[in-house]
């Protein structure tokens, strides 16, 4: 009998979904193909209108380890918090509707633990990209490391150099008491979890092999900037109740230089490209396009060429 064996915790893994009929199966089999067979699989639908649920419900026939709670729709978080009061594993392992895990992902994260001292221990794995199936594996968009799993690094690096998608990590449920996540939040809210853990300067063990799967999909939130950089803005006023006034400060004197640099880069980067041979190409065909009333065209045939 090895390690994991004799200890063996129940795992709870917990699934929010929205919309997700074409994704959420694939997702679903990654869990049943875990090499560890101790796990509860906690399945949130955030109000779906398509036929999420049904997809579910075949999984839940053929293994009860599986389970389904269907509210209206209030969003990621409040689907997160709603799992976290069904959970019964002594650790909890997150996953999005959309992500996969390697098969290894419980079974090695576990193996690296004692069972004394449990309480706020944080196994974290690294990842690789993917998109549309596994054999389309990619670079993640972060490296990490063990010197990021700190309060300071998680607050004033996130987004910028890094962060860490939330099913890298494997959590014992010592981390989230007294917890919920901010339903109020439309994002970021994976961030101030994050952060709140970090806090409690939790003990954080790194396994260096990618045994989650993050999908990269043209409606990633995170990927959409926009959107992302709106909602940090939206977070401020949970973050102010973690920090000092004199440190809040701080930050958001840093924040404004960042972008303020940002900015600037980018306004560099667009002069730059306007003396550029390519852009003014680009112009001439444009003016000859539009004097021959195709201008609509061309921007048909660009965007064909784009996708």
């Amino acid at each position: 009998m090895n390690k994991v064996e004799q200890f063996a915790p129940l795992v709870s893994i917990i699934i929010p979904t929205f919309n997700r009929e074409k994704l959420i199966k694939e997702t679903l089999e990654s869990v049943l193909l875990q090499s560890y067979s101790k796990w509860e699989c906690i399945i949130v639908d955030d109000g779906s209108t398509d036929n999420t649920v049904s997809v579910i419900k075949e999984f839940i026939k053929n293994d009860n380890r599986f389970s389904v709670y269907t509210l209206e729709h209030r969003g990621v978080s409040y689907a997160r918090n709603h799992a976290l009061s069904k959970k019964s594993g002594e650790f909890i392992q997150f996953l999005d509707s959309d992500d996969l895990l390697h098969e290894n992902k419980i079974k090695d994260s576990l193996a690296v633990l004692t069972t004394s001292q449990l309480n706020h221990k944080i196994i974290i794995s690294n990842f690789m990209m993917f998109r549309g199936t596994l054999q389309n594996l990619d670079q993640p968009f972060c490296k990490l490391s063990p010197a990021e799993f700190t309060f300071k690094k998680v607050l004033y690096d996130w987004d910028f150099k890094f962060n860490i998608p939330i099913h890298c990590g494997l959590f014992h449920k010592s981390n989230f008491e007294d917890f919920q996540f901010q339903s109020e939040l439309g994002a970021k809210e994976d961030w101030i979890m994050w952060l709140r853990i970090f806090k409690n300067n939790p003990e954080v063990i790194f396994i260096d092999l990618p045994l989650a799967y993050y999908r990269y999909h043209d409606k990633n939130m995170t990927k959409d900037f926009a959107h992302m950089k709106s909602n940090f803005f939206y977070s401020f006023p949970v973050l102010k109740t973690m920090l000092s006034e004199s440190d809040f400060e701080v930050f958001l004197i840093f924040l404004i230089e960042k972008y303020y640099q940002q900015s600037r880069e980018i306004r560099l980067e667009l002069k730059s490209y306007k003396h550029s041979n390519s852009y003014k190409l680009g112009s001439k065909i444009k003016k000859i396009l539009f004097n021959l009333h195709l201008l609509g065209l061309g921007k048909w045939i660009l965007k064909k060429i784009k996708k």
